[in-house]
């Protein structure tokens, strides 16, 4: 099969989140099972051309339509972590991509927007025969809406699978920001069609929900997450159009040739889940020596618990800020590596920062560095994601992986992975960290209770049990055979209008 992933994110070129580690994985697998996969990415001026393989101009000129005017652009391709890397970049005077963040501008949508048709007008240049356009979250949803009513004569396209990686972001706009790419925004305003489904703003676009209609399939990152949206309380406004809509969960993976113990190039010390307990138990040891002496903590053998993380409302950063005070009176020590968009919380988070400064068992640090990030895995003895929600997640994932045994709220892709410890009605193999429930306080300090009690009493258990669950496969071998089978079923079955696939499924 011939696949096209357009996305926002491409780890590591292209990374504020899970998000690029999961186009990475899945691209990556694809390849391995002897499929072509090319992925589509806006240039970012950050994206260094060293990084590149073969970087060249692939079409030096082809032009999209914004606002009535044709605007130059030029794609650029790449072999990149084993796949064909397209790099659209945008002559545009808004310099829609030549900034210093991926997200985070008031005019995203008309960036993304603006991204998407030139993705379109890009496949008509190249003519390229593709078995399944593979679109990824809100930033490229429209391109599903564009296929169907603009390009559909001028495209060989199998079909179109949509992935939802987190429903928060939904793309919500007004009819002329379709119209700045050729669309005509009033004809998409009906429920039927992109009308967002709240209808106390009847006037506004949801460019995910476009995306989810006119795609051929879709699916969520998770089989819990694609069973919570049905919930009115969990779907951001779309419930409704999830009853009538076939909504596959797949968990994801994670590249187990980046994450590994084994052969990290960032870490002190390696491991492998095949080691024996004491040669495991020291190399943790000497990564957490290293990063106590490299930020100043107190070496001590206190158990380490940490997160890392974005620092948004969805992470439970509540819970995150109380987790630091528990830890502490429980003997232990705490470390948090993550950012936050939204100044209140960065500021919030800051001002923890100085509350803290100087002492002996807590470093957060907010620049998110990748080396870093490897190494506090290797470092933690447990990884805290008290999410609200959570569409899948990763960092659990990772963690148990490099041997951090998770402590989450049972949620979304967390329910789906981490297995409490004390569960009688879990099989013991499966059991893999602590679990809490609701997202309170209290919920959190039980299981952070339970967690730093186990560490206490019985560390032989505790690394034993660390070493089994580091031999659990998390990779993308699975998961990518699912997509494969969705992949082929999508494309079997005749592409339906909308207004036809909303009455049939009714």
């Amino acid at each position: 099969m011939r696949i096209v992933q357009v996305a926002a994110e491409f780890a590591p070129f292209a990374k504020a989140g899970g998000l690029g580690e999961v186009v990475l994985g899945i691209s990556r697998e694809l390849v391995a099972q002897h499929h072509q996969v090319d992925v589509i990415l806006p240039k970012y001026s950050h994206i260094h051309p060293d990084s590149l393989q073969d970087l060249a101009v692939e079409i030096p000129e082809f032009q999209s339509r914004e606002k009535g005017r044709l605007i130059n652009n030029t794609a650029w391709s790449a072999q990149a972590q084993d796949c064909r890397l397209h790099l659209i970049e945008a002559h545009h005077e808004d310099n829609y991509f030549n900034r210093g963040q991926i997200y985070g501008y008031p005019d995203d949508i008309t960036r993304f927007l603006y991204f998407t048709r030139a993705v379109m007008d890009y496949l008509a240049k190249v003519q390229w025969p593709i078995d399944v356009l593979h679109l990824h979250d809100w930033h490229a949803a429209a391109c599903a809406p564009l296929l169907r009513d603009l390009f559909s004569s001028n495209l060989q396209i199998g079909s179109v699978l949509l992935t939802l990686h987190n429903l928060e972001y939904q793309g919500k706009c007004a009819t002329w920001d379709l119209d700045t790419i050729g669309m005509n925004g009033t004809s998409y305003l009906t429920q039927n069609k992109m009308q967002d489904p709240d209808l106390q703003h009847p006037h506004t676009i949801n460019l995910l929900k476009g995306g989810i209609l006119y795609a051929d399939a879709v699916n969520t990152v998770s089989p819990t997450y694609s069973k919570e949206i049905l919930l009115q309380e969990m779907s951001c406004g779309l419930s409704e159009l999830f009853k009538r809509t076939k909504v596959l969960g797949i968990l994801n993976g994670i590249d187990e040739t980046i994450w590994n113990p084994a052969t990290d190039p960032d870490l002190a010390a390696r491991y492998s889940p095949t080691d024996s307990l004491l040669k495991i138990r020291e190399a943790k040891e000497a990564n957490k020596a290293m990063i106590q002496e490299r930020f100043g903590l107190q070496s001590t053998n206190r158990p380490l618990v940490g997160a890392i993380t974005r620092l948004v409302p969805q992470k439970g950063i509540h819970l995150l800020e109380a987790a630091i005070e528990m830890t502490l009176k429980r003997g232990g020590a705490f470390t948090l590596l993550g950012s936050s968009p939204i100044p209140e919380i960065q500021q919030q988070f800051n001002e923890l920062q100085e509350k803290y400064k100087d002492h002996p068992h807590v470093f957060l640090e907010y620049r998110y560095n990748e080396t870093l990030a490897h190494q506090l895995y290797a470092t933690l003895d447990f990884i805290l994601v008290p999410s609200l929600f959570e569409p899948c997640g990763l960092t659990q994932l990772i963690g148990l992986r490099y041997g951090a045994m998770p402590i989450v709220r049972s949620t979304g892709g967390l329910k789906d992975t981490v297995f409490d410890c004390e569960d009688g009605r879990v099989p013991i193999e499966k059991r893999n960290g602590f679990v809490f429930h609701e997202p309170t306080i209290e919920a959190l300090e039980d299981a952070l209770d339970r967690a730093l009690h186990f560490w206490h009493t019985d560390k032989a258990s505790c690394l034993s049990m660390l070493r089994r669950t580091m031999q659990i496969e998390s990779g993308w071998k699975k998961p990518t055979k699912e997509y494969l089978k969705v992949y082929t079923k999508s494309q079997s079955k005749k592409a339906k209008a909308p207004l036809q696939k909303l009455k049939s499924s009714a």
